[in-house]
């Protein structure tokens, strides 16, 4: 299972890159119309979706990189055979947590999406696309966390 989700969120952070660079190009386009009082409506919605959507869908390669923000000051003192059975533990709490945020978002979306909810402005733009690549984010960053904490039992029952 590790191996695929590997392969998906390499994929999806290389995504992550382009939107990266697209919302970079949609705000710097965005400061130029309006310097030249040419005004492009709707550039900054898009630069704010791409950055919500490069968020979530970088979740799970975060998690497997292992690079997400934690104090470990307590962790680094403690005997690797308890810190991985903490590590497990609090696995087990993001995943909680992370179903509830998921459920919550797959609701929303499908709201979104039966009642054609838009942002507001001079161009409005559907919501439910953002948001369902949100649930697809947050899905993959679920099987990754559940993968992780699959790997930090083995290891506390290993050492």
């Amino acid at each position: 299972m590790q191996k695929i989700l590997t392969k998906i969120n390499k994929g999806l952070a290389e995504i992550g890159g382009g939107l990266m660079t697209l919302m970079m190009v949609l705000f710097l386009a965005n400061i130029i119309s309006r310097e030249i009082n040419r005004p492009v409506q709707g550039l900054l919605q898009m630069a704010v979706f791409a950055m919500i959507i490069l968020i979530y869908l970088g979740l799970a390669h975060c998690e497997e990189k292992d690079e997400h923000v934690r104090l470990e000051v307590i962790m680094t003192r403690l005997p690797q055979k308890i810190r991985y059975k903490l590590r497990f533990l609090c696995s087990l709490v993001e995943l909680l947590v992370v179903s509830i945020a998921l459920y919550a978002v797959t609701k929303d979306t499908w709201a979104a999406f039966v009642n054609k909810a838009c942002i507001t402005g001079t161009k409005p733009m559907l919501l439910w696309p953002v948001k369902s690549l949100m649930v697809v984010g947050l899905s993959i960053f679920w099987l990754q966390l559940l993968s992780s904490a699959c790997k930090f039992f083995r290891k506390s029952n290993c050492v």
